[in-house]
């Protein structure tokens, strides 16, 4: 038993001893590292503001202001790092360290966004927006949606990025980086790099130490241990 699971173990049979409740039927999926200004989640009618070291939840969504940032550390590894004034639906998680299938499902409804990728297979990713579908083949890209009109600009790796609602389908992979794929209702294109077009998210990065360096959700690092944990032991 891995040293995390015997704690775990032992924290539930102490809550258990003290008659505290058990474990919630949300499930966590992972926890903020970086928080910055005005970053809420949102349940249904709930509002509530969101700190460095909370965990987040299947089913709800994510939401930043003016002048805010966030990023979330999923159990698998994969990063979000979130800009300002965007608002992401956490639709679907499934991982667990004795499965490696799994799935991810997250919604960018608006908004700015770094994604790097983690532990699962490529193909469990499953990123949206309004208008477009982004199959993860590898590693780092940002987005920019603005609900209307998406761009997608490959930092390392590869995506296949494809019309969401256009029928027949259209779909552009980008497999160099700084790669642009502009997308809206009616079709994907491809940008032409260094124009007014292309979005990239390094400009949020250098004064906000930890949002675009990739941390890890492990056993004495990453995340506040004390949330790790409950995380972890699925509470």
């Amino acid at each position: 038993m891995s040293l995390v699971r015997r704690i775990c173990f032992a924290g539930l049979a102490g809550g258990l001893a003290l008659g505290l409740p058990g474990p919630a039927a949300a499930q966590q999926i992972g926890a903020t590292t970086v928080v910055r200004n005005d970053v809420s989640r949102l349940k249904g009618a709930q509002r509530n503001s969101l700190a460095e070291g909370d965990t987040v939840f299947r089913d709800e969504a994510v939401q930043t202001g003016a002048d805010s940032l966030a990023k979330i550390v999923f159990l698998d590894q994969t990063n979000l790092s979130i800009g300002p004034n965007a608002r992401i639906a956490l639709n679907q998680y499934v991982y667990s360290e004795e499965r490696p299938a799994g799935k991810v499902a997250l919604n960018l409804l608006k908004g700015t966004y770094r994604f790097v990728t983690g532990d699962l297979d490529k193909k469990a990713y499953e990123i949206k927006t309004p208008v477009a579908t982004i199959g993860v083949r590898g590693t780092v890209f940002d987005v920019w949606t603005t609900g209307a009109r998406s761009v997608i600009t490959l930092v390392d790796g590869e995506v296949r990025v494809c019309t969401r609602q256009a029928s027949p389908q259209a779909c552009l992979t980008l497999d160099q980086p700084g790669a642009v794929a502009i997308v809206t209702a009616s079709g994907v294109t491809s940008g032409p790099r260094g124009s007014a077009t292309r979005f990239g998210f390094n400009g949020y990065c250098g004064a906000n130490p930890g949002l675009c360096t990739p941390t890890r959700f492990s056993e004495g690092g990453g995340v506040p241990q004390p949330t790790a944990l409950a995380a972890l032991c699925g509470r």
